[in-house]
């Protein structure tokens, strides 16, 4: 015992001399992604690895500041992107770049990557690729192990350049944030959390209270939150098919899932796939947990959701090709972030909250596809557990914000009212309409009005607001066109001087490929004119007199059109 505490001195000694050095500052240009461009500072200080080992390397964090515009500025807000794994420094160059000038009204705003992110220590991006077999249906005791033996090689390789992986835990970047704190030289910081970045924000506030003076928090994710609740899924869908019902033409979503996952079930179904770039083909054999998987992918907000009635619509009518399309992405990749996997494998789940999710997983339509590679993908990883007492309710008297969607099909409303019970002095703002991400900043102007009062001390005005409605995709059809047609489409179409979309058939489907992105899937609803399989976009292609392929008219999802002259029929 002793020894152990003589180690927790010697351990704590250590974070004190790091984190006494103040940040280093260098001037910085911000260019946001609209090309806005701002003066700022890219700071860094530097932080123990691992806070409970003595002899643990430093690791270097950073962030950018941006300066307050007011002349007395109050504590500086920092922002914690979620994930795990988000940059803050890149999450606010997009949509969120306004509000986070807007803030400078306050106080500096501080874009801060949390460990293991971006320019914030070492790079644990993997880069080890698994394959699950395509010749049988999608399932977790087989699946599960594949993933998870990729997990292991990123985890094993990054330990052996020296990374202490169980390091990357929430616990150890709540320490951080009170080592930022003491960098910046302030007396208290405002943290601005989403998401994962608000189960960064409670553990800050346990572990760091001294760090914390207020906290605006938007989709929450409690101290036990890291596993979602099958029947948080359930309620979901249920209202999607509630306002998906009003137009008439969907009568019973929830029937019409219920009917297709019981179709899968008793027979699965096999899809031939080529894939567009690499060229090989495989029979994709698709079942009821493939379908669970992919309606479970599109429960984040109503721009995910919206086509879930015509996919459905469309699975029923036995156009298996779109459900496949959807599988084979998720049959082949790799682990992602290996501080994404440590933290949330870290997070764990309490036992009550396991037994929970295994009897909720029975009688809901999802069953616990949400959480799906999680547990099995934590095998071997050999990642501490952060322990019940961290996942325990909070108590705290700090002033919070809490911001929820009702439509959020990762954060549930009621996560933040679980969490506001032992925070007195925190008050809830419900956005009626409003999914995950961006919408809980930006579906509303009044957000950023309430947002704005809460930082001058002002009570909440209105508990609810209203985004925009959801607007479904209609249900679309599958055109029978031949493949001499969709041949004669592939090839290469000039968007702008530096810009080339290509289209490429693979087996009897097109795909359209933009630079480096990723190819997307476009099906025919007639002989010329096509839709996207994961979006409101539309893809129509001119032809001249003699039938001659001219151009293709891309509509993007959000309504802008782009004609793109063809340059290059392919070979």
């Amino acid at each position: 015992m002793r020894k152990t505490i003589r180690i927790l001195l010697a351990a704590g000694c250590f974070a004190g001399t790091l984190a006494a050095e103040p940040a280093k500052f260098t001037p910085h240009e911000y260019v946001s992604a609209d090309g806005t461009k701002i003066n700022a500072e890219l700071g860094e200080f530097n932080v123990p690895e691992n806070r409970t080992k003595p002899d643990s390397r430093a690791i270097t964090l950073r962030f950018v500041r941006f300066k307050s515009t007011t002349a007395k500025p109050g504590h500086p807000i920092v922002y914690l992107a979620g994930g795990p794994g988000g940059s803050g420094i890149e999450a606010l160059r997009g949509t969120r770049f306004p509000l986070a000038m807007a803030l400078r009204e306050f106080g500096d705003v501080i874009a801060y990557d949390q460990r293991g992110i971006n320019r914030s220590g070492p790079d644990m991006r993997c880069n080890e690729q698994y394959m699950m077999p395509f010749d049988k249906p999608l399932d977790r005791a087989l699946g599960g192990p594949i993933v998870a033996a990729a997990a292991r090689k990123c985890v094993e390789r990054l330990r052996a350049t020296g990374v202490d992986v169980g390091a990357y835990n929430t616990r150890e970047s709540a320490a951080d944030l009170e080592d930022l704190r003491k960098a910046l030289g302030a007396e208290k910081l405002i943290l601005w959390g989403i998401s994962y970045g608000t189960h960064l924000s409670i553990a800050t506030l346990r572990y760091q209270p001294q760090t914390v003076d207020k906290v605006i928090l938007a989709g929450i994710e409690g101290p036990d939150d890291t596993y979602k609740l099958p029947s948080d899924q359930q309620i979901l869908i249920e209202e999607i098919a509630r306002l998906a019902a009003h137009d008439g033409k969907t009568p019973d979503l929830v029937a019409s899932i219920r009917n297709v996952l019981r179709e899968l079930e008793a027979r699965p179904k096999t899809v031939s796939l080529t894939h567009p770039l690499m060229g090989m083909t495989a029979n994709v054999v698709l079942g009821k947990l493939d379908l669970q998987v992919a309606l479970a992918d599109m429960l984040t907000a109503p721009d995910s959701f919206a086509g879930m009635p015509d996919f459905v619509a469309r699975l029923e009518k036995g156009d298996w090709t779109s459900l496949a399309l959807l599988v084979a992405q998720r049959r082949m990749g790799d682990p992602g972030s290996a501080m994404s996997l440590a933290m949330d494998c870290a997070s764990g789940i309490s036992a009550s909250r396991k037994a929970l999710i295994a009897d909720e997983a029975k009688r809901t339509l999802l069953g616990d596809a949400i959480n799906a590679p999680f547990p099995e993908i934590c095998a071997g990883l050999d990642i501490p557990d952060a322990g019940d007492d961290f996942r325990a309710p909070l108590v705290s008297n700090v002033r919070a914000l809490l911001i929820s969607g009702t439509l959020d099909g990762r954060t549930r409303p009621r996560q933040a009212d679980e969490l506001r019970r032992t925070l007195p002095n925190a008050e809830h703002l419900v956005i009626e309409g409003a999914g995950h991400s961006d919408p809980l900043f930006l579906s509303t102007p009044k957000i950023l009005e309430a947002m704005k009062a809460f930082l001058r001390g002002e009570p909440l005005r209105e508990r609810y607001v209203t985004a925009p409605p959801v607007t479904f995709i209609p249900i679309r059809k599958v055109a029978s066109v031949s493949d001499d047609v969709l041949a004669r489409y592939a090839g290469n179409y000039r968007i702008d001087d530096k810009t080339v979309r290509r289209v490429v058939k693979a087996g009897s489907v097109l795909y359209t490929v933009r630079g480096n992105n990723p190819p997307l899937a476009i099906r025919p609803s007639s002989e010329t004119e096509f839709f996207y399989e994961t979006n409101s976009g539309s893809v129509v292609f001119e032809l001249d007199a003699k039938g001659n392929v001219t151009a293709m008219v891309v509509t993007q999802a959000n309504g802008q059109k782009d004609r793109a002259p063809r340059i290059q029929s392919q070979p």
